[in-house]
């Protein structure tokens, strides 16, 4: 009897905790054109993250061979492929003149690699990877989604836009300067930034990453990847100045600054800095260009900041975006040109710790730390409407 009894307890036991396996959904296939720099390139990385925590994806990313997307890609776990497209120099760069043929090669490399692959959705970040992507997902009919980190959105990224389903959009700005057409497609939701910037490093920790101070006054300087020419030399010019002040100075100088200057014992100079969270958590004050995906960071991370737009962008996007700060009192604009004469306002703002506070009180109201997730959303109910047929 006692036997019986344990039977049917464990019997029992067994068929009431017992769950049948859900159906796993097969994995969400994306091909997601993106790179040039980190602006263009980490947008597109986040909402892949984003999407990734949602649903299984299995990514492919196409980018240049040349630039920092070939080795940043399959860092991140990705697999990478290389375009021949480039971006366009003006009548006098070779460059320019055998664009249609390298559009042409690359819109058929698209093809192929879209066949081979077969995604379910195209995620495109914009510049001039974009036209060639948006070609081939329109010929095979696979949804497209459109990222526009800039105030006033690129050529390529308004070329196509009419065959895109949907635009993420990082400022509100940027709409009246996509065709009407495109209205509907347009989602204003900040520019999506990776998860990373969440959890944001003590300064202590942040300092110990470093191997700088975390009592003194920290600088932090960027110019991009490649660098910047105008920042490099003002930072190089005000060294001993730096030195004469006890302020400490973080320093991306970017792979194109060959120079290597004698540098003050709390100067840390580095070609590329990989955990910009730990950078942003160390910094009192930020000197950077004012791409959208900067400006972005900027706000979440609610950080202070002198922005020095790059002046041969081809829209003058960056300065419409550094506008969008300092015009709200949440940065302070240089132009690059007076970048130098001008470099004593930044050494001002960086021993004016209320108008800093000021701009992050600002910066914090300015924030959009869900954008990665909320893009991430609208591409999940896009192709469910897609598979649906609406």
């Amino acid at each position: 009897m006692f036997a019986l009894q344990r039977f049917l307890i464990l019997t029992r036991f067994a068929v009431t905790s017992y769950t049948p396996a859900m159906p796993q959904l097969p994995p969400l296939r994306l091909l997601v054109a993106a790179g040039g720099t980190g602006g263009d390139l980490f947008p597109s990385v986040a909402v892949v993250e984003q999407l990734a925590l949602l649903r299984s994806v299995d990514a492919l990313f196409l980018g240049n061979p040349l630039r920092m997307e070939a080795t940043a890609v399959p860092k991140l776990g990705y697999r990478f492929e290389g375009l021949s497209v480039r971006g366009y120099k003006g009548l006098k760069s070779l460059q320019t003149w055998t664009l249609p043929v390298r559009i042409l090669h690359s819109t058929l490399r698209c093809l192929g690699l879209m066949r081979s692959h077969k995604p379910d959705l195209v995620l495109s970040g914009g510049t001039y990877l974009s036209f060639p992507v948006a070609l081939a997902a329109s010929i095979l009919r696979i949804p497209l989604v459109l990222i526009e980190s800039n105030a006033i959105p690129g050529k390529a990224n308004r070329s196509v836009a009419r065959r895109a389903d949907l635009i993420i959009a990082a400022f509100e700005e940027c709409k009246k300067f996509f065709a009407t057409k495109s209205a509907h497609t347009i989602q204003v939701i900040g520019n999506p930034i990776r998860g990373s910037f969440e959890q944001m490093p003590t300064r202590e920790d942040a300092a110990r990453e470093f191997g700088l101070d975390p009592s003194l006054p920290t600088l932090l300087v960027f110019g991009g990847s490649l660098g910047a020419k105008s920042i490099n030399d003002a930072i190089t010019a005000n060294l001993r100045e730096f030195e004469r002040r006890g302020i400490q100075v973080l320093w991306q100088c970017g792979k194109n600054f060959k120079e290597r200057p004698e540098l003050p014992a709390h100067v840390q100079l580095r070609e590329f800095i990989d955990n910009m969270p730990a950078a942003y958590a160390l910094a009192d004050l930020v000197v950077c260009r004012a791409g959208g995906g900067t400006v972005a960071e900027l706000k979440v991370v609610a950080k202070p900041s002198v922005l020095i737009p790059y002046p041969y962008a081809a829209n003058n996007e960056q300065e419409y975006n550094a506008l969008s700060l300092s015009s709200q009192g949440a940065a302070l604009m240089i132009r690059d040109s007076e970048l130098s004469s001008s470099f004593a306002s930044v050494l001002d703002l960086l021993g004016d710790s209320s108008t800093r506070q000021s701009m992050t009180a600002v910066l914090k109201t300015l924030a959009r730390p869900q954008a990665a997730h909320e893009a991430a959303v609208l591409i999940l109910r896009l192709l469910e409407r897609h598979v649906a047929g609406d």
